[in-house]
């Protein structure tokens, strides 16, 4: 887990939390998870937050990336994302 910035309390947590039950979604193991979460100070208040994952899933990387106004909103939509990854992972794989 890669931070910066000033994080809302309880982000590492959750972006942990979140992407562990992203594991009942394939019968492959994850071998290994990068999540990088970034609160900055830009202009557009919906642009401030950034999560930024990667899942190896038995040796096929999925990525995902995600801008938000809060840092909740990001987290949701990498765990969102990867689970449509993992969806697509399944059809290719099957």
């Amino acid at each position: 887990m890669e931070t910066g910035g000033n994080l809302p309390a309880g982000a590492v947590t959750e972006a942990r939390e979140r992407l562990a039950a992203l594991a009942r979604f394939t019968s492959r193991p994850i071998l290994a998870a990068r999540v990088r979460l970034v609160y900055s100070l830009k202009p557009a208040p919906e642009d401030r937050c950034a999560a930024r994952a990667m899942l190896d899933v038995n040796g096929h990387p999925l990525h995902a990336h995600a801008v938000a106004a809060t840092m909740q909103g990001a987290i949701a939509e990498i765990q969102d994302r990867l689970r449509v990854e993992l969806g697509r992972l399944r059809k290719r794989t099957h």
